[in-house]
This record gives C-alpha cells, sequence and structure tokens, in this order.
C-alpha cells in the first residue's frame, strides 16, 4: 500500500557532503556571505537542489512575550542563523506556491493571524489578519484556498474555554489574503489535510474527524474515530491515504490510522508504544514524501507527562511501524518539542527545552536542536531561538 536578523553562528563540523567542486565553490560564497551578514539564501546547484539554508525551525516563542522567531539552518556549513520576523507566538508552518506560512496567535486575546515570506529569501509578502481565535494549521485544497483550523469559536463566545461546542475552520481566498467564509467543526480542531477534493480535519477534544467539500467549503460527513484518543495531526500519503495520528490518553494507546479518503473508512491501524505528544505543544508529527515515511514523537514528560522520550519511524508505504528510536539523552535538556527528516541527507532533526529550575522546561531561554542519523544517532547539535516548535525544509522537499 501506498504539511532585523539577528546571527547566531555555531562551530562547523567536517562535512562530508561537500562531494563536488561546484558545491565547494557555493559552500566559499556562502561562508563569505554569513561574515558580511548577507542573506543566506538563494542559489541553487546545477541539479536544482538549494546549497545554502535548508532547515527553518519556528521557534514559538514565550507565550506571555509573544516573540516568535525563525532559526535558519545551513547543513552544509553547519551554520544557524536566528531571525526575528515580528510575529508573535508560532503555532505551525506551512510550505505552498512559494510562501512560507507562518501561523501565530497575537495578543493577549489570542487572536492569530498567518505572515506569508517568499521560500527564497524569505522576505516578507503579506499577512492574513482577520482569523478567529488560536488558528493551528493550514491546508491547501485549492491553489489559491486555504484552510485554516481554529482552537476555539470566538472570543465573544468563549471568552475563558478553548473547548466550546464547536470550532470552526476559516475559508482562505490566497489571491486577497482574506478570510471569506468560517465552517463549524468540531471541539478543539488541530490538524488538517486535502486530498480527492476534500479536508479532513481532526477533531482533538470529539476523537473526530470533519470532512470538508472543498468544493462547496462545507462539513458533508463527521466521522467517527473509534479508539483514537486526541487525534491531533493528519497528512495524506504517498498514496493518497489519509494518515490520522492519535496521540492516546488514559486508557486509550497511542496510533496512526489509514483511511480511505474516498470511501471515507479506516484501512489499516499502526500501534505506537508510548502517548504521543510535543513538549509545548506544537508539532509532535511530520510526514517525509520522499522518504514515505512518517515521523511521530513521544516528548511530552516535559509537563509531567508520561512521554517516554522515543521517536517512531512508520512506513507508509506498508502502512507499518518500521523503528522506535531513543533520544539521545542530556541532563540538560528535556523533552521533544518538534520533529522533522530530510530525505535528501538522511538526517533527522529533533529540538529539545532547556531544563530550568526544579528540573522544569525553561520556556524564556534558547533550545536545542539535534541532528541524529537514521539509527538515532547523534551526528551534530545547534542553538535555535526560544521554545522551539515546529520543523519545515525549504525547497521541493516536501
Amino acid at each position: 500500500m501506498r504539511s532585523s536578523s539577528s546571527s547566531s553562528v555555531l562551530p562547523s563540523l567536517p562535512n562530508a557532503r561537500l562531494r563536488r567542486p561546484a558545491v565547494w565553490i557555493a559552500f566559499l560564497a556562502v561562508a563569505a556571505l554569513s561574515l558580511t551578514g548577507c542573506d543566506l539564501f538563494g542559489s541553487n546547484d546545477d541539479e536544482g537542489r538549494r546549497v545554502t539554508t535548508d532547515v527553518v525551525i519556528a521557534n514559538s516563542g514565550n507565550f506571555s512575550a509573544q516573540d516568535g522567531s525563525l532559526t535558519l539552518y545551513n547543513p552544509t556549513a553547519s551554520t544557524a542563523t536566528l531571525k526575528d520576523i515580528e510575529v508573535a507566538f508560532i503555532n505551525s508552518l506551512a510550505q505552498h506556491n512559494g510562501r512560507l506560512f507562518v501561523v501565530d496567535n497575537t495578543t493577549s486575546d489570542n487572536a492569530g493571524k498567518i505572515t506569508t515570506f517568499d521560500t527564497e529569501q524569505l522576505g516578507p509578502v503579506d499577512q492574513i489578519t482577520n482569523l478567529q481565535r488560536s488558528p493551528r494549521r493550514i491546508a491547501f485544497p485549492e491553489e489559491n484556498k486555504g484552510y485554516v483550523t481554529n482552537l476555539s469559536r470566538d472570543l465573544d463566545d468563549a471568552p475563558s474555554n478553548f473547548v466550546p461546542d464547536t470550532s470552526t475552520v476559516s475559508v482562505v481566498d490566497l489571491e486577497a489574503d482574506s478570510v471569506t467564509k468560517r465552517v463549524d467543526v468540531g471541539r478543539s480542531p488541530e490538524g488538517i489535510a486535502a486530498v480527492a477534493r476534500k479536508a479532513f480535519v481532526a477533531n482533538s477534544a470529539d476523537g473526530t474527524l470533519s470532512v470538508l467539500d472543498a468544493g462547496a467549503d462545507t462539513v458533508n460527513t463527521t466521522l467517527s474515530l473509534p479508539d483514537c484518543a486526541n487525534p491531533k495531526s493528519v497528512f495524506v500519503d504517498d498514496e493518497n491515504e489519509v494518515a490520522v495520528v492519535c496521540q492516546g490518553g488514559g486508557e486509550q494507546a497511542s496510533e496512526v490510522l489509514f483511511l480511505s479518503p474516498i470511501e471515507e473508512t479506516i484501512k489499516d491501524r499502526v500501534e505506537l508504544g508510548a502517548p504521543i505528544g510535543s513538549a509545548n505543544g506544537s508539532q509532535s508529527a511530520y510526514y517525509s514524501e520522499g522518504a514515505e515515511e512518517l515521523y511521530t514523537i513521544s516528548g511530552s514528560q516535559a509537563f509531567g507527562g508520561n512521554g517516554t522520550g522515543e521517536i517512531f519511524r512508520i512506513d507508509t508505504n506498508a502502512n507499518a511501524l518500521d523503528a522506535t528510536l531513543e533520544i539521545p539523552q542530556d541532563d540538560g535538556l528535556i523533552g521533544i518539542t518538534a520533529v522533522g527528516y530530510d530525505d535528501v541527507t538522511q538526517d533527522l532533526y529533533v529540538t529539545r527545552l532547556p531544563v530550568g529550575a526544579g528540573g522544569f522546561p525553561l520556556f524564556s531561554a534558547n533550545g536545542t536542536a539535534l541532528v541524529l542519523d537514521r539509527q538515532g544517532n547523534e551526528v551534530t547539535r545547534f542553538e535555535t531561538g526560544n521554545s522551539p516548535g515546529h520543523i519545515t525544509f525549504l525547497g521541493d522537499r516536501q
């Protein structure tokens, strides 16, 4: 079977990936640019692969400070750069049509906006500002249409309640960068994915999926997910199956469900060995289209939860658990906050928080990104910004 900048350059490691003279030239050019403070984004090599900064980590920031930022990591030069993009608390990242979409909460009322940047230079393009409270994820059912899940319905309807009776999906015109409609879905919608002229919304508080008609922008059906506790992340795999990550909780185990988008029925279930979750409630799963693999993390022990510090790799071609990797131990770090897999270099990226007083995580200090090989061994690490929460890769990698 078949989602004004300041720099902090870290020590380099010998890099065995520089194979061609052209790449060495590009490496020297990038090094010169970084020394002069120029933008790290730019040229591609003759195979079309970007040879400057590839990896983008969204630093959610301290929620009360509303100081989200990006860390740009160049795997060729092994350097990291912190970029202030003047957003609030970042919930997620997504790419579409040459734009990077940064979804964040703004101000104390948790109203939200999406800021878009071009993926070549990360220059700001536009903002979508008339979203509802706490937008979480965005998916793209059509070239010029976006669907945004909103964690709660409206500040006036539920001023202190993040789990109202219904929440919404905002329909966004991507040409005008404005909301054209809001669709009621279930409670606490999180992940969303679009396929077959439909969009599948994970209602985490209900254990259901709302299925939207992507043409009419209406809910056609609401699917019950038996024994699926806290569905959060939704992806479409290479065979156009809908993969739903059930994070687990209480007596219910974590698992990944594979559904037929046409029949809207469960085809396979893959049980995982521990509750799934991010230490700061952000990115707990990542789908690599190039590798046909889904990665999930058990990283929520930062909140006193029962996460195990493990990473689960699911083969979405076979719909089976391929490997369980243990996170390298470090007394100065706690939890796992985000995960991403680079199918070009076959490196796995995970981000972690520093340990503060009493063994609790620090949400007001910079985090750490670990780069692991496929066996889970640490290759290198670098510093991120405050509370790293989402990982993506620029270019044509996903």
